[in-house]
């Protein structure tokens, strides 16, 4: 009976984990596309995330912060990923967008609108300051906690950002002026 009871206990903790991640899942892998500007990196990155966090589950102590949590994980698995490929962003001297590769949806979607375009440009860390506030709607408090910096950093991220963004909608033709 009692090396049945590990084995009860450790079903007992993955159908826990199984109950609180599904409904997370998609939207961390929709941060992750947002973030990377990728699928298959985002792909990559989602399923790395619920790796560490099922590796981590046991210490999580509050249940009902499992989403923020995991958005946490997914944020740094990003970090590390561009951190480890080093991309160096080229635009174009003649002024031509970058066609997006086919069937991949985030970097489609990021592409298909002016502002789209002007966020791929983001530097990492502007672009997912922008992205946890503009498109999962976090406050700037939830944003430091999710990334694990102070608000005032959250702040001076989103302005920077939001300077870049200008100055790249401003070079933009085909925004309405």
């Amino acid at each position: 009976m009692e090396i049945d009871e590990p084995i009860e206990r450790l079903e007992t903790e993955r159908d826990s984990f199984d109950r609180l991640l599904r409904p997370e899942l998609a939207g961390a892998y929709r941060l992750a596309g947002y973030m990377l500007c990728d699928a298959s990196a985002a792909e990559d990155a989602a399923q790395e995330a619920v790796l560490r966090a099922w590796r981590a589950y046991p210490r999580l102590r509050d249940h009902s912060q499992f989403g923020p949590w995991l958005q946490r994980i997914v944020a740094n698995v990003c970090r590390d990923q561009r951190r480890r490929r080093r991309l160096v962003r080229f635009v174009p001297l003649d002024g031509a967008a970058e066609e997006p590769q086919p069937g991949d949806p985030f970097r489609t979607a990021l592409d298909r609108v002016a502002i789209g375009r002007a966020i791929a440009q983001l530097s990492g860390e502007h672009r997912e300051v922008v992205v946890l506030r503009y498109m999962l709607d976090l406050t700037n408090e939830d944003i430091g906690e999710r990334l694990g910096i102070p608000v005032g950093t959250v702040k001076s991220r989103l302005h920077y950002a939001f300077t870049e963004l200008r100055r790249g909608l401003d070079q933009d033709p085909e925004v309405a002026r």
